[in-house]
């Protein structure tokens, strides 16, 4: 027979110790509560006891690797999503930024003329190609925005591929290395059965 103190303080029992083994079971008690046996007037951990501590939980030997605790879908993809969604942004605003040049294009051949002389009517192609291509990158970067806000929120899981893909491909990014580590994170984390399974 036992005398335990219970987690508010109080003393229970005596009582048989099947009755603690149940209340271990029942996370009633664990081996830091203070036990008495009967005729003691010593108070030790439940631990201290053999016959209480064999109801124990089992304990992982000191070093001995901590199994990991299971992720949410929704967790996993946060991160590289936010990382898509910040770098989709940047890059929208740098190529936004050279939009406007597409009426001045008579202007900035002149003056790219007179600057690089000798090149020829091929300067003009120049100017027309990088504008062009600061539009379709300011494109690119609005569907990888759409698409990691759909990420973002577990829609889509086609759109997010594409957007991963997408991220991927050197078009006009503002951020290449970035852009190139975010979209192999996405793809990763995707590519998990449970979050694939997760997409609404």
């Amino acid at each position: 027979m036992y005398k335990i103190i219970g987690g508010d303080g109080k003393e229970y029992g005596p009582v048989p110790a099947e009755q603690i083994k149940q209340w271990i079971a029942e996370g009633r008690a664990n081996a830091q509560t203070r036990v008495c046996e009967e005729g003691s007037t010593e108070w030790k951990p439940l631990a201290s006891f053999p016959e209480l501590a064999m109801a124990l939980p089992l304990l992982p030997p000191p070093g001995a690797p901590v199994a990991a605790s299971v992720v949410p879908p929704a967790e996993r993809v946060r991160g590289p999503a936010i990382f898509l969604l910040v770098l989709a942004v940047l890059d929208l605003v740098s190529n936004l930024a050279f939009i406007p040049l597409l009426p001045m294009l008579p202007k900035l051949e002149e003056a790219f003329r007179v600057l690089m002389k000798g090149l020829g009517p091929e300067s003009r192609l120049f100017i027309q190609i990088t504008v062009w291509s600061c539009a379709l990158g300011a494109a690119l970067a609005l569907l990888r925005l759409i698409g990691a806000l759909k990420m973002l929120k577990m829609r889509s899981y086609g759109f997010a591929m594409a957007t991963a893909i997408l991220t991927l491909l050197p078009w006009w990014n503002c951020c290449c290395l970035l852009n190139l580590a975010a979209g192999i994170w996405a793809l990763v984390v995707l590519t998990m059965s449970e979050v694939k399974g997760a997409f609404q």
